[in-house]
């Protein structure tokens, strides 16, 4: 069954002043309930991109459509959640207040404003002893909870985020995940932008890596997992003496993987995702290999960036 295109950016370009050139040509579709990452240096277009879809920004040239309307009409801005990489709170305001705003701002019925409100605090587990609290109390990891909580409160069908765990802790970005993985559930559409690449890996189903304002290439990911990546697994001495490198080829056909180099204490394997690595690891080990190291290497969006040239443009 063919997915239906949610978004569609075709040949957008934007010039700021200075003849800086943020977006050069950029074309891509994502599809409704798909969770699509953005990713590439500093300065290489990508909030400028969020912006034209958001309708904040208009292309020079090029277009983009939401449902197949301009993201400018208000039928598809009440659709969109943004969370802000950068947010502009009401320090004065408690976080209950500032949710109140929101809420009412969505159009959402004032009769359960109340429990709405709890519901998206409960979500992101600010703790209850500070949603009384006025903002400019609070830590930069308790503003980025609130800042997730604003973007669930209207309930859209199609979310964008920009550097979503930035300044949380551990839980936090475990909240982030859950979060996301909820949107994938619920079939939301979901923009992820973020220079966390272990992240992108762990929840995207397609990343666009942009450079210098274009498309460098678009990853395809496997369950928001890479595919098809470089496993180096390290032993200890091994009393396989002659039969080491028919022990590792059996090992690694019944994973599904493939060994690239090997060596009397070490081999690398390339294997189709994590779930491959395990069974892999799981192989050797019953094999009698004594695992002592397995890790992945440089994957695919690391070598991304390791390409990238370094100029940068305006973002």
């Amino acid at each position: 069954m063919e997915s239906e295109v949610l978004v569609e950016v075709r040949d957008v370009s934007k010039t700021y002043k200075g003849n800086v050139k943020a977006l050069n040509g950029i074309s891509l579709t994502i599809n409704k309930g798909e969770i699509f990452g953005l990713i590439g240096p500093n300065g290489a277009g990508k909030t400028t991109l969020i912006g034209c879809m958001l309708g904040l920004l208009h292309p020079d040239s090029g277009s983009v459509t939401i449902g197949g309307k301009p993201p400018h009409y208000l039928s598809v801005l009440q659709t969109i959640g943004y969370m802000p990489e950068r947010p502009d709170f009401e320090y004065w305001m408690t976080a209950r207040q500032f949710l109140e705003y929101h809420h009412g701002l969505a159009g959402l019925n004032p009769a359960t404003r109340k429990q709405d409100i709890e519901n998206a605090l409960d979500l992101v587990e600010l703790a209850a002893s500070a949603r009384m609290r006025r903002l400019k109390t609070y830590s930069r990891g308790m503003l980025q909870r609130l800042n997730l909580a604003q973007l669930v409160i209207g309930q859209p069908k199609m979310m964008l985020l920009d550097e979503p765990t930035l300044g949380l802790d551990p839980t936090g970005v475990a909240v982030v995940r859950r979060l996301v993985t909820n949107m994938r559930e619920s079939g939301v559409t979901a923009i992820i932008n973020s220079h966390q690449l272990d992240e992108i890996e762990r929840l995207c189903d397609r990343v666009a890596f942009i450079r210098q304002g274009t498309i460098a290439a678009i990853e395809t990911l496997k369950g928001g997992e890479l595919c098809d990546y470089i496993l180096f697994v390290k032993w200890a001495s091994t009393l396989l003496n002659g039969t080491l490198e028919s022990t590792l080829a059996r090992c690694a056909t019944a994973a599904g993987a493939t060994i690239s180099q090997s060596h009397e204490k070490w081999a690398r394997f390339t294997v189709k995702d994590s779930h491959a690595a395990a069974r892999l690891i799981k192989e050797l080990v019953n094999e009698g290999i004594p695992v002592d190291e397995a890790v992945p290497e440089r994957m695919r969006l690391e070598q991304l960036f390791s390409s990238a040239d370094g100029e940068e443009t305006h973002e």
